[in-house]
């Protein structure tokens, strides 16, 4: 559907129904491609009010049904003749408006092997026990909140189109199951999700390299310790600085009560974040091997999983022994840091996912974080994943991803230059002569003498 601008094109309004009217209008700047509104004419010179400006987009075509990626768009026209006339048409906001349905089909959660195998279809074979795992399961009631959160997010966001998920975003898992294995009573949750990319955290006292060019970076992440070392995080002077611009600005006292609310919500969450960067050590993303779930699944009741706790990722045959450590939004599913992300595909970064098909298998372990939570031993991590996979029934010569430190040594400091010790005097030297007394007041020591005839800076001597 392509809007073509007239050559004479009037002022239109887009009135989508309900909170439409007003939040299409503005997120799209929609207003039938017209031209720029006239200046508003003062009220004495005519006797009338100044109209509202109406947003307008730059006069071009568009095509609508490419703006929102994945996203079909079925377009009709219907038109109707009024009683009214030109005029009192144009003032009926109802003469021409938009309506916009949005139609969502959800999916059910897989609960079957075959279903399970689709999106990733090495588990049977992994999983040899799996098919007594599934007898009598049911979805977990977390799934079905996953969609109600959607739903959620839809409806708030309809009125700004740009904020519309993408399709595989929206459809970004295909289960979430509670499983136990009958003989050892290891339990275990299975999450099968696409893989978005984390680049969370920071650390002080590790010298690691930090991904910020994520839009939503952030330098703490859910596990953390308490600093053993006295090195500074390295976003801790970012924040400092952004602490004393808010100062600067908010000392201006011509500025609205509403810019002053902001700034004051600011300066409280960059302030909590200088207290934490102080006094805890993160996870890094760019080095560490967490996933991430949705705050809505951790701690609400015992059996829950929580920070800290192991988790085996499975993607394409291979398993990576990780832990959960961080926690993201309620409304989508399937995150790792992106050091686990490039072991998958080493293309991935802040806006390119390794898996977009929710395809990979996350074995979430509750209930097993060792706390208190310390600095990353990958070693042990892995040990305890290898047992954990062991104790729910996972074959024992599955392929397993190894991790290393990617910890650099810290530069060793250049020591400062000792002073040079003045010479010894020679036996033959002449005692030196006492230092002239200085008759001037004060301790400058570059006063000079009386005794030290003095030069006019204006009037050298001639040679």
């Amino acid at each position: 559907m392509r809007f073509q601008p007239q050559k004479r094109p009037p002022l239109h309004r887009v009135a989508a129904r309900a909170p439409l009217a007003v939040g299409l209008a503005v997120a799209l700047s929609f207003s039938a491609c017209g031209k720029k509104p006239e200046k508003s004419i003062p009220t004495e010179k005519t006797g009338h009010p100044s109209p509202t400006p109406i947003p307008v987009l730059p006069r071009k075509n568009y095509d609508v049904s490419k703006l929102f990626s994945q996203l079909l768009l079925k377009s009709s026209v219907s038109c109707q003749q009024s009683e009214q006339t030109a005029i009192a048409a144009a003032a009926n906001t109802n003469s021409y408006e938009l309506d916009i349905t949005l139609h969502v089909l959800w999916p059910k959660a897989a609960t079957t092997i075959g279903d399970l195998a689709a999106a990733t279809p090495e588990l049977p074979l992994l999983l040899p026990e799996m098919e007594n795992l599934l007898q009598g399961v049911q979805p977990s009631p977390d799934f079905a909140t996953l969609l109600a959160n959607k739903e959620r997010s839809l409806r708030s966001n309809l009125s700004m189109l740009q904020k519309l998920p993408y399709r595989d975003s929206l459809f970004d898992c295909q289960t979430i199951l509670n499983l136990e294995n009958g003989k050892t009573s290891r339990r275990a949750l299975l999450i099968q999700a696409i893989m978005n990319v984390n680049t969370d955290g920071s650390d002080g006292d590790r010298n690691l390299d930090i991904d910020k060019l994520s839009a939503t970076y952030q330098p703490q992440t859910n596990y953390r310790w308490s600093k053993t070392g006295s090195r500074p995080n390295p976003c801790l002077r970012e924040f400092e600085s952004r602490l004393a611009l808010l100062d600067a600005e908010m000392g201006n006292g011509t500025m609205t009560p509403e810019v002053k609310s902001t700034l004051e919500k600011e300066r409280v969450y960059v302030k909590a974040t200088i207290e934490e960067l102080k006094r805890w050590d993160f996870l890094v993303g760019t080095a560490d091997p967490f996933i991430v779930i949705p705050s809505f699944m951790v701690g609400k009741s015992q059996g829950h999983p929580g920070i800290g706790d192991y988790a085996v990722v499975i993607c394409r045959g291979k398993l990576y022994p990780a832990i959960i450590g961080d926690l993201g939004p309620g409304s989508k599913i399937g995150e790792a840091s992106l050091r686990l992300c490039r072991e998958i595909d080493p293309k991935s970064g802040a806006d390119r996912r390794p898996v977009s098909r929710p395809e990979v298998t996350y074995l979430v372990f509750p209930g097993t974080a060792e706390k208190p939570f310390s600095n990353p031993d990958y070693r042990h991590w892995s040990e305890r994943c290898h047992a954990l996979w062991k104790e729910f029934g996972g074959n024992e010569t599955a392929d397993w991803h190894e991790w290393t430190s990617l910890e650099k040594p810290w530069p060793t400091p250049t020591p400062a230059p000792s002073p040079t010790p003045p010479p010894a005097p020679s036996p033959s030297d002449p005692p030196s002569s006492p230092e002239p007394t200085n008759n001037h007041s004060g301790t400058n020591p570059a006063a000079p003498s009386s005794s030290t005839p003095m030069t006019s800076p204006t009037n050298p001597p001639t040679p």
